[in-house]
């Protein structure tokens, strides 16, 4: 299991480094909106809500990360996306999305995520009390 674990977050975190040394395009996908998710952003949602109720959502939890720093890193007026909300919430809001559209890729319930948190991102880098 930890061999597992660990070779999960090695994979996850080649694909964020790539993602970071990869050009950035004006457009982040074609023009009718289509683009190609990989890894666990393929999987059906049902499959996510199943491995959240057996506690086997690390994977996700670490997909979500790497989906999300990329999108503070290519998203106009954004730090970070989240918010104030942290990741448990995220996570039930996923849950929520994917229960009721189990077919739908889980990177597309991670597109209503992220919708969803857009009006509450932070915009600027908090300023440090010194």
């Amino acid at each position: 299991m930890l061999h597992t674990t660990r070779l999960t977050m090695i994979y996850l975190l080649v694909q964020i480094l790539l993602l970071w040394c990869m050009p950035i395009p004006g457009n982040s996908s074609d023009a009718k909106g289509n683009y190609v998710a990989l890894g666990f952003g393929l999987e059906p949602c049902n499959t996510f809500v199943q491995a959240r109720s057996n506690g086997l959502d690390l994977p996700y939890r670490h997909w979500l990360t790497g989906y999300l720093t990329a999108v503070n890193k290519l998203t106009k007026d954004t730090v970070d996306i989240r918010g104030t909300t942290d990741i448990d919430g995220m996570l039930w809001l996923l849950e929520q999305y994917c229960l009721k559209h189990p077919l739908h890729s889980f990177s597309r319930a991670m597109e209503s995520l992220v919708a969803d948190l857009h009006p509450k991102r932070m915009t600027h880098m908090p300023q440090k009390h010194e």
